[in-house]
């Protein structure tokens, strides 16, 4: 991690343990430094089973600290004697805390306990507005607009559940981009790319609410296309984009599979409403083209 002062141990060509030391000023380009914060009087390394163990004698410039901020990472190779970048899932991320090398007791940083606590609910807050009420709105409004006694009930309830799902969005997408000016050379780039769209495009379906031509106006079979359009591209957008976050986040699988599992429910009520929708569909046709004609 930028800022940190670091002391790396790695199994060189000859299958002997080395111990560098570094000063991690930027990700763009790790070299090797003599000179730390801190003074290194000796160290090694040892690897038996399976466990690498690094030793050091440091010698801290200020009298009586003895508390530092310690931060540890397991990198995936080493080329030439230089390390690979690491991982950044959230087990990377908060592996950090303090240590006191008098005592030897080390803690969890209660700023990393804050922050996975912000991460989870930015992802709470955008699973429950794009991957839940986006789509159970769009289900409202597919289906339910079928049934001549739904209307207008049909419409004030979708309405409710997208302005819902905006109102919750906003607030999850402005928790990642806090996130994510607090996470300086860490971005993902496609998880934020499609946030960014998500919001745009649903700030655009809002004003399309607000100029909503009447239903026999001739501007409104455009309308309907754009404001379909763009929801069905959002539907997809914020499907990839959960998924993307859980990617990110990692959590315990029961929650990746509670949310596959409301899915499939809303797979499965859109089926059998598409079913219902097409039978009385068919019916209505079939009982218009045997009605006699009038004159």
């Amino acid at each position: 991690m930028v800022g940190a002062q670091t002391l790396f141990a790695f199994k060189n060509s000859k299958g002997e343990m080395v111990v560098k030391t570094y000063d991690i000023s930027t990700y763009s380009s790790i070299k090797e430094s003599s000179k730390l914060w801190f003074d290194v009087k000796e160290a090694a390394a040892e690897f038996s089973g399976g466990l690498m163990r690094l030793f050091a004698t440091v010698v801290l410039p200020e009298k009586g600290k003895t508390t530092l901020n310690h931060v540890w990472q397991v990198g995936p190779s080493v080329t030439n004697g230089s390390p690979g970048e690491h991982d950044f899932q959230p087990a990377n991320l908060n592996s950090k805390g303090t240590l006191d090398l008098l005592s030897g007791e080390s803690k969890s940083s209660a700023s990393s306990d804050s922050r996975v606590k912000r991460k989870n609910i930015h992802g709470i807050l955008n699973a429950i507005s794009w991957g839940i009420l986006f789509p159970f709105g769009i289900i409202i409004a597919r289906y339910m607009r079928t049934f001549k006694s739904a209307d207008p009930a049909w419409f004030y309830l979708h309405v409710s559940c997208q302005c819902s799902a905006y109102v919750i969005g906003v607030a999850g997408w402005a928790t990642g981009l806090k996130l994510g000016s607090e996470s300086k050379g860490i971005t993902y780039d496609v998880h934020r790319n499609i946030g960014v769209a998500l919001f745009c495009l649903a700030t655009l379906q809002v004003f399309a609410l607000l100029l909503r031509p009447k239903k026999d106006h001739k501007y409104r079979f455009y309308w309907n296309i754009y404001h379909h359009g763009v929801g069905y591209t959002m539907l997809i957008l914020s499907l990839i984009n959960v998924f993307k976050g859980l990617d990110i986040l990692d959590p315990a699988t029961k929650w990746r599979s509670a949310y596959i599992g409301i899915l499939v429910v809303l797979g499965v009520i859109a089926l059998l409403l598409e079913l219902i929708t097409w039978i009385v569909v068919l019916r209505r046709k079939s009982n218009k083209s045997t009605k006699p004609y009038d004159g």
